[in-house]
């Protein structure tokens, strides 16, 4: 039986009022279900303070390095910094960061978020600033499925019950929320795109000494490998407000990040203007955010598309490539089948739902661009 918020939710999206008057309201969500209002909505990551040369650790978990600033979305103890990776990434650690690491945290995510968190590692990194990301190697899972055998010393058969290699590869790629991985040339097109060289090691040993025996895992007991990502172009992040929301009405203010809407009119429609004109191959990714709360009636409702004549057609997004519902990114390549023939655009227009009356959350759109 869904909970007293969730059926509430339910009515107030389709457009039944629970009483007379009773308008949704996500402040009052919020007080009602807090984990259930907080997933349509985001803030800022705080930035720590942190004297001398800054070190980070992203998704740490349970291991704490000394000498590092170690951030996860969970925190385990006063050590740990509650960060959501997703999460707007603070103006203050700009060209911060001497070295960021990574291992076993990058696989959780979607492709699109994943260039969202690389661009946003580029920021903090100083020029020539390395991350040292170690994570499963797609190569090695494909060729672990060839070679499969049911064996009693075989864990996934025996604990899992996978009697063939397709279905080993399958819980190898999803196993403990795995979502996207890599092989080489797939991690080394993604970092490109975020500004990035890439240097393939081994996993104890890295190009910088301090990132030197940091690994949990190898190579010769497991699929993991390693690279370094050296910055090589900076990335410069615009965030822009909308400009003009049309055909839909704004209910509430929820707070500094969050506005929440109800669409008068179906393909209510969103316009960000960029302070210039951009040339698309300068463009890293571009993210709008903002959550559809009537998402369960309306799939993939979501559209980008620019002010360029030549555009070829609106991105439509997809909602089960994300793990957080106001994650609407387009990637590099994905604005390129987008844009068409043009070579430009100077406003991004977004359309965060399909029908009248559907209810969603509305904020900043974040352009990260190669210098």
């Amino acid at each position: 039986m869904a909970s007293r918020p969730l059926a509430r939710l339910r009515s107030w999206v389709s457009g039944r009022k629970t009483s007379a008057g009773d308008e949704f309201s996500l402040r009052r969500l919020a007080r009602e279900n807090a984990p259930l209002a907080k997933s349509f909505c985001w803030q800022t990551n705080s930035a720590p303070d942190c004297d001398g040369e800054l070190w980070l650790q992203l998704g740490c978990g349970e291991r704490v390095l000394d000498g590092f600033v170690n951030v996860d979305f969970i925190p385990h103890d006063s050590r740990v910094v509650a960060w959501n990776l997703l999460d707007l990434w603070p103006e203050s650690w700009n060209d911060r960061a001497s070295g960021v690491f990574a291992e076993d945290v990058l696989e959780h995510f979607y492709y699109a978020e994943q260039a969202y968190i690389l661009c946003n590692v580029n920021r903090i990194l100083r020029p020539e600033g390395t991350a040292r990301i170690l994570m499963p190697s797609l190569s090695r899972l494909i060729a672990y499925g060839a070679n499969y055998r049911t064996t009693p010393d075989e864990i996934l058969y025996t604990a899992f019950g996978a009697e063939t290699g397709g279905d080993a590869l399958n819980l190898g790629m999803r196993f403990s929320g795995h979502r996207w991985l890599h092989d080489d040339a797939s991690l080394r097109n993604l970092a490109a795109a975020c500004g990035f060289g890439v240097q393939a090691t081994d996993c104890a040993t890295s190009t910088v000494a301090r990132f030197n025996g940091l690994n949990l895992r190898d190579e010769t007991n497991s699929l993991s490998f390693a690279n370094d990502l050296r910055k090589e172009r900076s990335i410069t992040r615009w965030l822009l407000a909308p400009e003009t929301v049309t055909g839909a009405r704004r209910v509430e203010q929820f707070d500094e990040h969050v506005a929440l809407y109800v669409g008068t009119q179906a393909r209510p429609m969103v316009r960000y203007r960029l302070p210039a004109a951009l040339d698309r191959d300068a463009v890293a990714c571009v993210n709008i955010r903002s959550s559809l709360l009537s998402s369960f009636d309306e799939h993939n409702a979501k559209t980008l598309a620019t002010d360029t004549a030549e555009a070829r057609r609106p991105w439509d997004f997809d909602e089960t490539l994300k793990s957080r519902p106001c994650m609407n990114i387009a990637t590099r390549s994905q604005l390129a089948i987008m844009l068409g023939d043009a070579r430009e655009f100077s406003m991004l227009q977004f359309s965060p739902a399909a029908q009248a009356g559907a209810w969603f959350t509305l904020g900043c759109a974040e352009v990260y661009t190669l210098v």
